[in-house]
C-alpha cells in the first residue's frame, strides 16, 4: 500500500499543478460569473468548470476504473477508489480577488479517505495528508504540519467561512454561542482555515451545510497533523454536513457540548 499511495500522491499533486495553471490564469481577470441557484448567489466561473473538466480527463486517462465526484461534474463508477474534487473551494473569494480560495483533491478507498490535497495557488502553498503524514509545501520547501495542542475554548482562535452560509438560522445562533466564548473569531477563510489549523495558527473551525467535496481533502490533513475533525454529532464528515475541526479532543468536546445544547 505504501508504494501505491506514494504513486497516487504524486498523481494527485500533478492534478493540483494542472488545476493551479488554470485557476491562476483566470484569477483577478474579468470573467463571466453565473449563479447556479436562483434563490441565492452560488457563483460558478469558467475557472471552476475548466479545472473540473481537466482533472476528470486526467483521471479518466490514468485511472479509468476510478469513480469521480466533483462540485461541477461527476462520473460515478462501481469502484473501490473514488476521487472527490472541488475545483475552486471559495469561488466567492476567487471572484473578489481574495487569495484564500483553493483546489481540494481527495481519494477514498472503500469509503476511507486515503489522500487529501489542499492547494492554495494564490499563496503558493500546498497542504497534503496521507497514511500518517501531513505536510506543507511552500516555496518548494516541505515541512511537517502540527496543531497547537494545549488550548482550551476560552483561549482558542476560531475560524469559519461565514455563519451566514450555514445550513440554517439555528446553526448560525449555535455558532454565535461559541464565538462569544473564544478569544478571537475570524471569518472568510474557506478551506484555508483548516490548513491554518493543521499548521498551528488556528485552533477551531466550525461550519455547517458543507458538501463532500468541501471537506474530504481536509480530513487526512487535520487528522495527521494531530487534530480532530468530526461532525457536530461526533461522526465522520465524508459526506459533509456540520463540521467541527479542533486541535485536541478536549476542545472538540467543549465545543460540541455548546453546539448541541438545546
Amino acid at each position: 500500500m505504501s508504494e501505491n499511495i506514494r504513486k497516487l500522491n504524486k498523481f494527485g499533486n500533478h492534478l493540483a499543478d494542472e488545476a493551479r495553471k488554470i485557476s491562476l490564469y483566470y484569477f483577478k481577470k474579468k470573467i463571466k460569473i453565473v449563479s447556479k441557484q436562483d434563490e441565492y448567489f452560488d457563483p460558478v466561473t469558467i475557472a471552476d468548470i475548466s479545472i473540473q473538466k481537466k482533472l476528470h480527463k486526467l483521471i479518466e486517462k490514468n485511472y479509468p476504473r476510478h469513480s469521480m465526484i466533483g462540485e461541477e461534474e461527476s462520473n460515478i463508477k462501481d469502484s473501490e477508489y473514488e476521487w472527490c474534487i472541488d475545483p475552486i473551494d471559495g469561488t466567492k473569494s476567487f471572484i473578489q480577488g481574495v487569495p484564500l480560495w483553493g483546489t481540494l483533491i481527495s481519494l477514498s478507498k472503500s469509503n476511507k479517505i486515503i489522500l487529501g490535497i489542499a492547494d492554495i495557488p494564490a499563496l503558493d502553498e500546498r497542504y497534503i495528508g496521507y497514511e500518517n503524514i501531513a505536510y506543507k509545501i511552500i516555496n518548494k520547501k516541505r515541512s511537517l504540519l502540527g496543531v497547537r495542542k494545549k488550548i482550551d475554548l476560552k483561549n482558542s482562535i476560531l475560524n469559519s467561512t461565514s455563519p451566514y452560509v450555514f445550513a440554517n438560522k439555528s446553526d448560525q445562533k449555535k455558532f454565535e454561542r461559541v464565538a462569544k466564548i473564544v478569544k478571537s473569531t475570524r471569518l472568510g477563510g474557506d478551506c484555508y482555515s483548516y490548513c491554518l489549523l493543521a499548521d498551528g495558527h488556528v485552533d477551531l473551525v466550525i461550519e455547517s451545510g458543507l458538501k463532500s467535496y468541501d471537506i474530504r481533502a481536509l480530513v487526512p490533513i487535520i487528522k495527521n497533523s494531530g487534530g480532530i475533525i468530526k461532525s457536530w454529532e461526533g461522526k465522520n464528515v465524508n459526506d459533509g454536513g456540520r463540521v467541527i475541526a479542533a486541535t485536541n479532543k478536549k476542545l472538540f468536546l467543549e465545543t460540541q457540548k455548546i453546539l448541541l445544547k438545546k
